[in-house]
């Protein structure tokens, strides 16, 4: 008896079945097999879509080039047209190839000519408003693409349309319109509604691009509760894959702040071997803000070459420069990018919450309460809770400077309104500046206060602020660490080069048993020695040896 031969078509619905399911891997071998039987544009263009989840993204782009053709040769004009969108869109975000993204967008424009007016129509629509700059055109067009989807009953087009509406409308300072729009998107592309998995993708990417700009850090924090659930429903932490920025927002938004450094870690590597940019934030400039946080200034400093001007990274920049006590280089970014944004707007509260810091590192005290004014005059009718918890801080940092009395009462509203969005590390932070503040008045409760912001800190791998915390117990009379740090505050390759520590190896040599480089291997050691509390190898060899044990 024969075996049975399975048909092209059969190739195709398992490939299908797999792209609708998050098999990536099972999606790229049912839509290759159809393409060895028949190399017909609907397995070519399944093939290619498979291979962009599995980041190869230059495959991807040959295999779906290959099924445009097929379909424009075949004369089903409104998929090549599609594909043409598709391919515009992916020339400019992944390759940053204008003249290619143009061209295939010009070639979609043409193409669309000759069909009849339907849901293509909208994304041609929406892919105009992605390339403009223009956020008022941006979101005009976005509305014509949500009307198209609408009527054209094209939930994918409606739920992408929604979200470059959102986007659109925060760019150009709507920001709680924007981020309504975007919830609603994200609402329904969690819920199951789209058909195709690339929705959620490019939904959540620009929220979380748009959050960003909008300098909304809570939002994240509570999608990113929602996304891990769905991430579940699909058995398939790969649905994540698509932006490795997304993926370390989510672990970042819920203290996971090793996997977040390793996710940005492995992002920045894929890039720059493949010679490609980033589809939302660039990982490099995250990997920045967390290197700020942990006191390595040279590395973020690095990590910053070529990224001065782009305005998603104005905000570490400046973080690095007052960190490093270039308060005066700092105010002069910030106050160019408020200039260009203006003053008076939401968009402008997290980098007024920086001028009221920049000023005061340089001990200018009344124009930092003029920064400060005027982000508690954005705090009062904008109804968001982080950004008047953002105003209370600033105004109890100005008043601690000026020594007035009331500076402790207004930072302890501060810590309160960030506690209560579960926003932890900006609760830290106020509760840094409220012992500071009681240093002079209640020693005592300066040092518990300290105690328990430097506990956090250290949670987050926010080790410059809980050293500085640390040392202000240490100025009160108190011991800032009360000896050796917890062994759980380590990542699991932590405890490896711990380990090896243990044995008396060099850093040489541990990165040649991990297979890792020197300056890696230098790296984890640097933050073992600041996670534990340790000075020397030799302390760290002993603690390793007490605490592991001697393999």
């Amino acid at each position: 008896m024969s075996a049975i031969v399975a048909q092209p078509e059969d190739h195709l619905a398992r490939g299908y079945e797999a792209l609708a399911s998050g098999d990536w891997p099972g999606a790229r071998e049912a839509f290759g097999s159809a393409v060895s039987a028949v190399d017909s544009p609907e397995a070519l263009d399944g093939l290619g879509r498979a291979l962009w989840w599995l980041r190869e993204e230059r495959d991807a782009v040959v295999y779906r080039e290959r099924a445009y053709a097929g379909f424009r040769r075949d004369g089903e004009l409104a998929r090549a047209a599609r594909i043409a969108l598709w391919l515009a869109r992916e020339y400019a975000l992944a390759f940053g190839n204008d003249a290619a993204a143009g061209g295939w967008l010009a070639r979609a424009e043409r193409l669309l000519r000759d069909v009849a007016p339907g849901a293509e129509q909208g994304w041609l629509d929406l892919a105009r408003s992605e390339r403009t700059r223009d956020s008022e055109e941006s979101a005009r067009l976005a509305f014509a693409a949500l009307d198209v989807a609408v009527a054209a009953a094209d939930t994918d087009l409606e739920l992408r349309a929604l979200a470059q509406v959102g986007f659109a409308e925060v760019a150009g300072g709507k920001i709680d319109e924007g981020l309504e729009h975007l919830d609603e998107a994200m609402a329904a592309a969690t819920s199951g509604e789209p058909a195709s998995l690339d929705t959620f993708a490019d939904v959540c990417c620009t929220l979380m691009l748009a959050c960003e700009r909008a300098g909304d850090a809570e939002r994240p924090q509570q999608w990113s509760h929602v996304l891990e659930e769905f991430v579940r429903r699909y058995d398939h932490v790969t649905l994540l894959a698509f932006c490795r920025t997304c993926c370390a927002d989510v672990f970042a938004a819920n203290g996971r702040v090793d996997a977040a450094e390793e996710e940005l870690v492995a992002a920045i590597r894929e890039l720059t071997e493949a010679g490609q940019r980033s589809r939302c934030v660039h990982p490099a400039t995250r990997l920045a803000g967390i290197r700020v946080l942990q006191g390595r200034f040279d590395e973020a400093e690095q990590l910053l070459t070529g990224f001065e001007d782009d305005p998603d990274a104005t905000r570490v920049v400046v973080a690095m420069r007052v960190a490093r006590g270039e308060a005066r280089t700092a105010e002069a970014l910030l106050v160019r990018r408020l200039d260009e944004i203006g003053w008076t707007n939401l968009l402008a509260a997290p980098l007024l919450e920086q001028l009221v810091q920049a000023r005061l590192a340089d001990d200018h005290v009344p124009e930092a309460r003029d920064a400060a004014e005027m982000l508690a005059a954005i705090a009062g009718p904008s109804g968001r809770e982080r950004v008047d918890a953002a105003a209370a801080l600033a105004r109890g940092r100005v008043a601690s400077a000026a020594g007035d009395a009331d500076a402790v009462n207004i930072l302890q509203r501060a810590v309160n309104g960030f506690a209560r969005l579960g926003l932890r590390l900006e609760a830290a932070q106020a509760r840094l500046e409220l012992a500071r503040a009681l240093a002079g008045q209640s020693p005592p409760g300066a040092i518990e206060t300290a105690r328990h912001a430097r506990n956090e800190l250290e949670a987050l791998g926010a080790s410059r602020e809980a050293d500085a915390a640390a040392a202000l117990m240490r100025s009160l009379g108190a011991r800032g660490r009360a000896g050796p740090r917890s062994l759980g505050s380590l990542s699991r390759r932590e405890t490896e080069v711990l380990r090896l520590l243990g044995e008396g190896l060099s850093n040489r040599e541990i990165a040649g048993r991990l297979f890792i480089s020197p300056k890696t291997a230098e790296h984890h050691v640097g933050r073992i020695y600041g996670k534990l509390g340790l000075k020397s190898r030799g302390e760290a060899a002993a603690y390793a040896v007490r605490s592991l044990g001697a393999e």
